[in-house]
């Protein structure tokens, strides 16, 4: 090593997104995004793609200016790139619409001069092995690498689209080789857009998310070097339940009624660990647009681990208040069923209004007693018929009644 070589190891790898020691998809290397099947995925790669062309911060990172951002995508054609590029488009002046026009490039991988280099990854003799694609995406990519707005990103979709090869850790490690190929050959980040596992659905109510959740086992996530997962996080509209961690997280990112998604990178990269990235879904003439939402300064800057960590002490306060208002309305409910039985010349004792209430006949006995603590109702003790000793009977704390 030279002098030089160590003096210039100062500054920290370069990332597409970056301030510091914080960064957003390495160069010259591969990252992974993961999601579940319709959770907005395309979307969201189309809000990033925008704020790499019109230079836009997220998460406080700051792209490369004038840059370029190229779509290399087998599941959805490039009619439907254009409606999301149209409907980013709607949200921005005019301007910054051109340059969007200009600096996303999205290949047509249905047309018959492209149908020939839609995967990376087939079969021969049962082993994968390259198409070749990869060679052939550098070569046609290096005449826009000389250009001013040289793409910076390349975003492939999806892993399955894009490989003929079973998922197994054959296939994917030959991906990850193709997309690394072009990553450092060019000097770009490249994406890999991919699904998540059925069962990772389970752990989402928790955000008790990891890259063991991304579809394809160690293979992808052990090979690429940055790895994150899009997290639908619902809407007034049609939100989760209120104590469901998704929730408490939409509810600490900020204002805003429409749907919200979170970028959530579960591992840091070249040491550097980028905070969650928030978008706000707009509809537009087009369909959504997904435009970065900057949460509430307790969440910015801050990594994963410590938002959720957050998130979890504040799901605790929300579900202690969940729990204090279901007994305050239980309350109300044994009150107003003990005064129904008072009034009828009935004994409101524990069994009788649990009855009353549908349930167990142990069920009203805590509720009566909270009561009775608030002075709402009084506990006196009564003959109770078959009650050899009696018990406790619950009446309108303004009731009078003669106890024989």
């Amino acid at each position: 090593m030279t002098d030089a070589e160590l003096e210039a190891s100062r500054a920290p790898h370069p990332h597409v997104f970056q301030a510091g020691e914080r960064g957003l998809f390495p160069l010259g290397e591969v990252s992974v995004i993961g999601a579940r099947g319709r959770e907005g995925k395309t979307t969201v790669i189309v809000g990033l793609a925008v704020a790499v062309a019109i230079q836009h911060d997220v998460g406080r990172l700051n792209p490369p200016v004038g840059r370029s951002v190229v779509i290399f995508s087998a599941e959805d054609d490039r009619r439907q790139y254009a409606r999301k590029v149209a409907a980013q488009c709607s949200q921005l002046g005019p301007q910054q619409a051109a340059q969007v026009k200009r600096r996303i490039l999205v290949p047509d991988l249905d047309s018959q001069e492209m149908a020939a280099f839609r995967t990376l990854v087939t079969v021969a003799d049962r082993s994968p092995v390259p198409t070749g694609t990869d060679a052939a995406l550098v070569e046609a990519m290096r005449p826009l690498m000389d250009r001013p707005d040289a793409p910076v990103l390349v975003v492939f979709e999806t892993a399955s689209t894009l490989s003929d090869a079973e998922e197994d850790t054959r296939g994917h490690k030959m991906l990850i080789a193709c997309l690394k190929r072009v990553a450092r050959e060019l000097n770009v980040a490249c994406i890999l857009v991919h699904h998540t596992s059925q069962a990772a659905d389970n752990n989402l109510a928790d955000l008790n998310i990891s890259t063991a959740d991304i579809r394809g086992g160690t293979a992808l996530v052990y090979n690429s070097r940055q790895n994150a997962m899009l997290v639908n996080l619902g809407s007034d509209a049609d939100p989760f339940d209120a104590t469901d961690a998704r929730t408490v997280l939409r509810k600490m990112a900020g204002s805003h009624d429409g749907r919200v998604t979170a970028l959530v990178t579960l591992d840091s990269s070249k040491g550097m660990d980028p905070p969650p990235l928030f978008f706000a879904w707009r509809q537009t003439d087009f369909g959504p647009a997904a435009i970065e939402h900057e949460p509430l300064p307790t969440l910015q800057g801050k990594p994963w681990r410590k938002v959720r960590e957050m998130v979890m002490a504040e799901r605790g306060n929300v579900r202690a208040e969940a729990r204090s208002n279901a007994q305050g309305a239980s309350v109300t409910h044994v009150v107003a069923l003990a005064e129904k039985l008072h009034k009828a010349g009935k004994q409101p004792t524990a069994r009788a209004v649990s009855v009353a209430a549908g349930k167990s006949s142990t069920w009203a006995k805590p509720y009566l007693e909270a009561a009775v603590d608030e002075g709402l109702l009084t506990c006196t003790k009564e003959p109770i018929p078959r009650m050899k000793d009696g018990g406790a009977v619950y009446r309108p704390a303004d009731s009078t009644v003669v106890v024989s």
